[in-house]
């Protein structure tokens, strides 16, 4: 029984299969017939398809203030059974503001019997140009070296924001002006200027003293000078150059040329004006009474002072030619101080260099008489030359040097003596007193006018000008200095 009713409960199962796929088939054909009833239904009513297409890219950038020229698009209806396409008109929307920075969007669409296309294209407006900055130049404008550059001018457009001239940042450094400028859009500018730096000035030459001197021949010169200074360099007067020079002891006229250079080649110059006057020399006065001329050469020296006591014992004056004793160059003042006269013999006394050249000598004649200058404020004119006028050494050194220096001394304003007496010390100390005593007494004897020649180097000498004093006083004589108004001595000068 069970089992009956187990075969019963399986043919029923079968028959609901059976039924179940029959629908599903029943289903599936209705579906299939809708579908082609709803493609019959289309195809019925919709044979074309329009396409639009762009001309050009579908994205465009363009730069700020640019002209847009739009490349449009085409459109076409394409028909069904072979027929040729239909060329569409396109109708386009949307603007495109060049002077506004963004994006937009221009649609292109076309229709044809109820069926429309579209496409679309971007358009950027962008702004990647920097500003430009345009600096102002002034040719009459120039920089000091050293000085800090005067701004002549700039200015800065964008074509975007318009004026950025206030938004310049400018910075100088190693002679360069850097200006930069940023625009709302990040762009940047930057600009450089090369400083010009110029210096047209010269230096300003200041003479110290006048313009134009006058000094009398022999009176010394001493050059007042010149300051020099510059708007850039400053003081330039140590690097004044100084062409021409002045002989204060030849009468003329002298021109000084005082010139400098600054550090850009600008140069200044000034001059200066120097008469010498000629020195007008008194004419020779013959003394009064009986007078003697005591001359000691070679002097000072140790015995010098104990000489000028003697002298002024008897208030005999005398007359000392000098030479550069430094160790006793101090007592000239003495001597002149006790109103003797001193005059130039030499600074060194060697031949060999005194009589070498016209220029040895006056080298030698000039630092003697400064020498003398500074030892007691006296700027004298008399001079001995060494050995005399008439001496022969010194044509060991230069021939006929003698006959020219008697004459160039004295158109220099000096006046020299020789002597007409002498007291034979000039060999050397070792003779005698009463030698030397009886050498000078019988020469004054003999001249109208004696000039004697002693040396006050040597001790013997100087012990014996007290008996030759006593002599000359017992016998109504005066004891006088020269001066430029004493009589002359000359010796035969040989032309040698």
């Amino acid at each position: 029984m069970e089992e009956m009713q187990l075969n019963v409960r399986r043919r029923r199962r079968r028959r609901r299969k059976r039924t179940s796929r029959w629908a599903q088939i029943l289903v599936l054909i209705a579906i299939v017939s809708a579908i082609g009833v709803v493609c019959w239904g289309l195809s019925s009513r919709q044979d074309h398809t329009v396409v639009v297409e762009l001309l050009g890219d579908k994205t465009i950038t363009l730069e700020y203030g640019q002209t847009f020229q739009d490349p449009g698009a085409r459109a076409t209806a394409l028909l069904r059974d072979g027929e040729e396409p239909l060329e569409l008109e396109v109708e386009a929307e949307g603007t495109v503001d060049v002077h506004r920075l963004g994006r937009y969007t221009i649609v292109y669409t076309a229709e044809y019997e109820g069926r429309k296309g579209s496409v679309s294209r971007t358009v950027e407006v962008v702004d990647t140009t920097p500003p430009v900055i345009e600096l102002k130049n002034d040719p009459d404008i120039y920089t000091l070296p050293g000085q800090p550059y005067q701004e002549e001018g700039f200015t800065a457009y964008d074509q975007c924001d318009g004026d950025l001239t206030d938004r310049v940042e400018r910075q100088e450094l190693d002679g360069v002006v850097t200006y930069t400028v940023t625009d709302s859009s990040g762009n940047r500018a930057q600009v450089e200027r090369a400083i010009e730096y110029k210096d047209p000035r010269p230096p300003v030459l200041t003479l110290l003293g006048e313009e134009k001197i006058q000094i009398t021949e022999g009176a010394g010169w001493s050059d007042p000078g010149c300051t020099a200074m510059d708007n850039v360099d400053g003081d330039l007067t140590a690097k004044i150059q100084v062409q021409g020079s002045v002989n204060a002891y030849k009468s003329g006229t002298y021109v000084l040329t005082y010139q400098v250079t600054d550090s850009y080649g600008n140069t200044a110059q000034v001059q200066r004006t120097v008469v010498v006057e000629p020195l007008e020399l008194p004419d020779p006065v013959e003394p009064e009474g009986k007078v003697i001329y005591l001359t000691f050469d070679d002097g000072p020296r140790e015995h010098t002072e104990k000489l000028l006591q003697i002298l002024d014992k008897y208030q005999a004056k005398a007359t000392f030619f000098v030479v550069n004793n430094e160790k006793y160059i101090h007592l000239l003042d003495d001597i002149v101080q006790a109103g003797h006269s001193v005059g130039i013999h030499s600074v060194t006394h060697q031949y060999s260099q005194i009589y070498a050249s016209d220029e040895a000598f006056f080298e030698d004649l000039y630092a003697m008489q400064q020498i003398i200058y500074e030892q007691t404020g006296v700027k004298t004119w008399l001079m001995r030359f060494p050995g005399g006028s008439s001496n022969r050494v010194s044509m060991k050194y230069n021939q006929g040097i003698m006959s020219r220096l008697v004459k160039s001394v004295q158109l220099k304003g000096f006046r020299y003596f020789d002597w007409n007496v002498d007291s034979g010390d000039g060999g050397g100390g070792n003779i005698s007193s009463d030698e030397f005593f009886n050498n000078v007494i019988q020469g004054i004897q003999k001249k109208k006018y004696p000039v004697v020649l002693m040396h006050d180097i040597w001790a013997n000498s100087v012990d014996t000008v007290e008996r030759i004093l006593q002599w000359g006083v017992a016998n109504g004589y005066t004891f006088q200095a020269l001066d430029e108004n004493s009589p002359p001595c000359h010796h035969n000068t040989i032309a040698n």
